[in-house]
């Protein structure tokens, strides 16, 4: 899936300031989606695979697909960027977090890297914080193009959707890394990622994490590049007892276009909308 384009004919370009914007930018490219708040409908799906590891190149890629269309030009009622770096996120406890204090929060937590723009995000009802950066050259190009925009986090729309939960694992497959959180009976228990090869290391380090745990998982909830084809899936469901796919939010509508997605790469993109 390097690219993918989808609209619903109901789109109507002279109404963007009726529609809500989400970008993500993630281990595996660049994506947008749009929502008709009028019809509470989401109406347009656009994702790009992008791996550059280098700001310069990854920048140049993001400029390209701004150059492709006025679309990401033009004004919307509500434009939000995530950005998922689970490498370069660190959570900090609310009650101790700082906003002057955040770049030293994530130099005592991660090899510190020049020119890259310190940014947090607190997580409702989670009671921490996300301190992470991004290229300094990606941050000022978001910020030109979309001044007024919410950037956040992943974490920030990922928690809360699972913040009622007890006793759950949250995994989401990337194409080199998987990104492993918990919520147990005190709420947010743990969150980490790791590169893996293969889906005997995917095992491994999700089996590794639930032994960590104070809790064994009633549930195991799996996004990202996967579907109930996976072989990773179908192990999953030999260990626990309940493993499901994240589907989309009932909160807001999709287009039919939608609605037969090969994976569940895009449900935290689209929650982001709902």
């Amino acid at each position: 899936m390097q690219r993918i384009s989808l609209i619903d004919e109901t789109f109507d370009i002279n109404f963007t300031f009726e529609y809500n914007l989400s970008i993500q930018l993630s281990l595996d490219g660049f994506s947008f989606s749009i929502l008709d708040q009028i019809q509470n409908k989401v109406i347009y799906l656009y994702h790009q695979e992008l791996f550059e590891a280098e700001p310069e190149f990854l920048l140049k890629r993001i400029k390209a697909i701004y150059d492709e269309s006025d679309l990401l030009q033009l004004p919307f009622k509500k434009t939000r960027i995530i950005i998922v770096a689970p490498n370069r996120t660190t959570l900090v406890p609310s009650v101790f977090f700082q906003e002057e204090n955040k770049a030293d929060y994530l130099k005592t937590a991660l090899l510190a890297t020049e020119n890259r723009s310190v940014q947090s995000s607190p997580i409702r009802d989670a009671g921490y914080c996300a301190v992470f950066d991004l290229p300094q050259i990606i941050f000022d190009f978001f910020r030109e193009k979309h001044p007024s925009a919410e950037l956040q986090s992943n974490l920030s729309i990922v928690y809360p959707q699972f913040a009622g939960d007890r006793n759950l694992l949250k995994v989401t497959i990337y194409k080199k890394q998987i990104v492993i959180t918990a919520v147990g009976s005190e709420g947010l228990q743990f969150h980490n990622c790791f590169f893996y090869d293969g889906e005997q290391d995917m095992l491994y380090y999700i089996l590794g994490a639930v032994k960590y745990l104070a809790f064994e998982p009633e549930k195991i909830v799996l996004d990202g590049i996967v579907n109930k084809h996976e072989t990773i899936y179908h192990r999953l469901r030999q260990y626990f007892k309940e493993v499901e796919i994240a589907t989309n939010p009932s909160t807001v509508h999709f287009s039919y276009l939608l609605e037969k997605l090969p994976d569940a790469r895009f449900i935290n993109l689209f929650n982001s909308l709902a």
